[in-house]
């Protein structure tokens, strides 16, 4: 039984990541190119569940719960030099000599210490939220993109617009910790850069 046990997994393993990656690699596609052959359009739709909504919701569970979706970055050859996360305030108090920049009051959103968004409970206790915020923590950082960075704060603002006060722009700050696994009296959490963002308009 054992024996069967462990090749049946694998090869649900490898089902479940086949689909995740055909439907976010091929549901563009279908989306996109409306001029193709009908032939065409019913085996993508059929690769990616579309008509088994059951077995979708079964496969998107699997891959929440393993965190299979996530970056590997650990197993790569330049290791991140920082673990970055965010941070929307209505208002902030800075600590220059700790480089510190905190929330006045509570955040409106925060991924830094554990403190995740309220709207996202399914499966908070396997780490999916987590895995999934830092690695939106990290797209957000690297594409320095205005447009991203607004629609992302002003969405926290307007989901928290009774606790902050209408002439008051909400701001997005990035936590910075620096690691570097050579030094010895480097604290285990790292420099600690803190800097805003981006301030909403």
């Amino acid at each position: 039984m054992k024996k069967l046990l462990i090749p049946a997994f694998c090869l649900s393993h490898i089902v479940a990541i086949f689909w995740w990656t055909v439907s976010n690699s091929l549901g563009g596609m279908v989306l996109a190119n409306t001029g193709q052959g009908i032939l065409e359009a019913r085996l993508f739709k059929w690769m990616m569940l579309d008509d088994f909504p059951r077995v979708n919701s079964l496969l998107q569970k699997y891959i929440d719960v393993t965190g299979s979706q996530q970056y590997w970055d650990i197993f790569a050859p330049h290791s991140p030099k920082f673990h970055q996360y965010l941070s929307v305030c209505g208002s902030i108090v800075t600590y220059p000599e700790q480089g510190k920049i905190v929330c006045k009051d509570k955040p409106l959103f925060s991924n830094l210490d554990g403190n995740l968004d309220n709207n996202s409970k399914a499966f908070k206790r396997f780490g999916s939220d987590r895995s999934r915020l830092y690695r939106l923590t990290e797209n957000l950082v690297n594409l320095e993109d205005p447009l991203l960075l607004e629609a992302f704060t002003q969405y926290y603002q307007t989901q928290h617009h009774s606790k902050v006060a209408d002439s008051a722009p909400a701001q997005l700050v990035l936590h910075q910790f620096e690691l570097h696994p050579e030094l010895k009296d480097l604290p285990k959490t790292g420099y600690r850069m803190d800097k805003v963002l981006w301030i909403s308009r």
